[in-house]
């Protein structure tokens, strides 16, 4: 297990950008005379120690003969590696182009909506794919928003113009939720409203929202509980609450809890004394919710209570509130580092480059399209906009008009040509930031480099192994006939396949591995390795 760690950790840090570059003083290997520096690896031993250094280089270099190998055979032409490829630069990309922010003030907004539940109902008016359709949701979710403020009801208009497949049966309800329950745009609109207000349409990823609320309720935080339950039938009930009670009584005895919990019929909690994880209002049943929040005191036991599953017996183990912040500001850290939150919005980041990177605009110049036809034809060429010195120019957005899937318009066309030239604005400028990024950072140059090398290796070891092991039914069987004496004989094949593929899989790596290592010069230098050693025992 150590040596796969080690190894995930070498896949996701390495770096080949520095190496193969120089003759570097501080020479660790070579590979064919390639020399490769010994930083890298200093850096990633003394973050992950926890094989020998000897294991640690070995796994080091045998990525770095893969990374080779890799691109010898030149594995990123292959259609599914390019496309790999593509993935892990944009992933890499948009880790700068949206980094994580956990201010002071959402920190605090965070807090402040976490102290209540709220329940809620909306009509929903999807947007689909197609062209003209998000004007048409826009248009659809006012017409509804106007119909509600002229006094017509929420449930029959949600019943007639909702896209929520479930407004039959529940009339747009939501039921309760807290903070980070919903997408945020949705919990900043919602926990703006007072009750029985509802909100103008409000944009997510589903459509556009308009939002009631129904109730406001103080959120009492969460427990920690252990059960024991014993399940019932019509039948026998009487029956299952003695022995529940005979367990109740045992308890108030002094008996302990996790022992009795042995006898609890909940399978996946009784082996752990009957702990379960931590729930707070509306994510468990309603009569194991009442019961556990009733109980005050860490140890405290509730009397046996019936649900639907059985009869329980609940002790309260721990508890949290939100009454302060600063007991559960590492918690709400955590739910705003995983929320989109954290994120700049498309909308700020090309806000915060508009004033970075000098923006200036000519919209008048927009009057230009709203007469002509044919942008083909047209003598248009002054700037619309500039971004730190550089022209995009009417003959540019005249292309990017030209090229557009739906030529027919069904709106206003003057709100048609301003629309496409937001997109094409804002478009021009995310790609000339992305350039910058690519041109000037070197930290994401080195991760784009870092994740590359890493879809590369995976790439050649399906290419060498992942593949032949699923492929090869003949290598398959001889395999196992070869290694028949690791498996039960009185074993059929086809019951033990799975196990026997793992193996092969195995098998077919080291060969690789080993074909590797033979078919590469790889010399260590002893006395930079030693350096390293002492610096570890130091």
């Amino acid at each position: 297990m150590k040596r796969v760690f080690f190894y995930l950790s070498i896949m996701l840090c390495c770096q080949m950008a520095s190496f193969g570059q120089s003759h570097p003083a501080d020479t660790l290997f070579t590979i064919n005379n390639t020399p490769f520096s010994s930083q890298e690896f200093k850096d990633l031993y003394q973050a992950n120690h926890q094989l020998s250094i000897e294991e640690a280089l070995n796994l080091y270099i045998l990525f770095q003969v893969k990374l080779t190998e890799a691109k010898k055979l030149r594995i990123d032409t292959l259609p599914e590696v390019k496309h790999e490829l593509q993935i892990s630069r944009d992933i890499a990309l948009n880790s700068f182009l949206y980094p994580t922010v956990i201010t002071e003030e959402k920190i605090q907004e965070a807090f402040n909506r976490i102290q209540y539940f709220l329940k809620a109902r909306h009509i929903l008016v999807k947007i689909s794919k197609r062209a003209n359709d998000t004007l048409a949701a826009y248009q659809k979710a006012q017409e509804v928003y106007q119909d509600l403020l002229q006094g017509k009801s929420f449930e029959k208009t949600a019943r007639k113009n909702s896209d929520d497949q479930s407004v039959k049966e529940n009339n747009g309800e939501l039921g309760y939720f807290t903070a980070f329950d919903m997408e945020y745009r949705f919990e900043s609109t919602a926990y703006k409203l007072k009750v029985g207000e509802f909100s103008k349409p409000v944009r997510t990823q589903f459509g556009y929202h308009i939002i009631q609320i129904l109730e406001k309720i103080p959120n009492p935080g969460k427990v920690k509980i252990r059960h024991i339950l014993l399940e019932y039938q019509p039948e026998n009930e009487s029956e299952i609450k003695q022995k529940i009670d005979s367990l109740y009584t045992r308890l108030m005895e002094g008996a302990d809890f996790a022992q009795l919990a042995k006898y609890s019929e909940d399978k996946r909690s009784a082996p752990s004394g009957g702990i379960l994880p931590w729930f707070g209002l509306f994510e468990t049943h309603p009569k194991i919710e009442e019961t556990a929040f009733q109980l005050k005191e860490i140890g405290e036991i509730s009397k046996p209570v019936k649900t639907n599953f059985g009869y329980h017996i609940l002790q309260l183990t721990d508890k949290k509130n939100y009454s302060s912040l600063d007991d559960c500001r590492a918690e709400i850290q955590y739910l705003i580092a995983s929320d989109s939150r954290s994120k700049l919005s498309t909308e700020e980041l090309i806000a915060k480059i508009k004033k970075d990177y000098q923006f200036k605009e000519n919209r008048v110049l927009l009057s230009n399209f709203y007469s002509i036809l044919d942008y083909a034809y047209a003598d248009l060429w002054e700037p619309l906009f500039t971004i730190a010195g550089k022209e995009y120019t009417q003959e540019d957005f005249a292309n990017y008009l030209s090229q557009q899937a739906s030529k027919d318009i069904y709106e206003n066309f003057i709100e048609y040509i301003n629309r496409i030239y937001d997109n094409f604005s804002n478009n021009s400028i995310l790609a000339f930031y992305k350039n910058q990024l690519l041109e000037s950072n070197t930290d994401l140059i080195n991760l784009i480099q870092n994740y590359e090398n890493r879809v590369l290796v995976l790439g050649i070891t399906k290419q060498k192994v992942w593949l032949p092991a699923k492929q090869n039914n003949k290598g398959l069987m001889e395999f196992y006939q070869n290694q028949i004496n690791r498996y039960n004989n009185n074993v059929d094949f086809e019951s033990i396949k799975q196990e026997v593929a793992s193996d092969y899989k195995m098998y077919l790596k080291e060969v690789w591995e080993d074909q590797l290592r033979n078919n590469y010069k790889i010399e260590i230098s002893q006395s930079t390795l030693n350096k390293i050693v002492q610096l570890q025992n130091d």
